[in-house]
């Protein structure tokens, strides 16, 4: 059986991120990336900063697979001013940014505007 597991990256405005190139590599890597769409940025503290989700499905009979993609994950966004704040399982109906933004993510996930890039 598989699962798809989902890192959370945040990016510092105060780092000088390159968003962009995190996510080609990701993508060079097997992951598929959700960045932040723009009408979330507003909601940020630094507006200079970013979000966003990396997933990938994985074998539910390896019980590092969490572990071994959040390495992955971070050791990868890192070189680009990023960190992954959290990974773990998702379901199917998973909201893109929901863990972020709640409600308002909730609330637009019929607005299927999210910029998506995959390999």
């Amino acid at each position: 059986m598989k699962i798809r597991i989902m890192g959370c990256i945040a990016f510092s405005g105060d780092l000088d991120p390159d968003v962009d190139g995190a996510a080609a590599e990701l993508r060079r890597n097997g992951f598929k990336v959700e960045r932040m769409p723009e009408r979330f940025r507003p909601l940020l503290a630094d507006p200079r900063g970013d979000f966003m989700e990396a997933t990938i499905v994985a074998s539910d009979d390896d019980d590092h697979a969490v572990e071994c993609a959040w390495t992955v994950i971070d050791g990868i966004v890192e070189e680009y001013g990023g960190r992954c704040n959290e990974c773990g399982p998702i379901e199917p109906e998973h909201i893109p940014f929901s863990e972020i933004f709640g409600a308002m993510a909730n609330a637009e996930s019929g607005d299927r505007n999210i910029t998506t890039t995959e390999r």
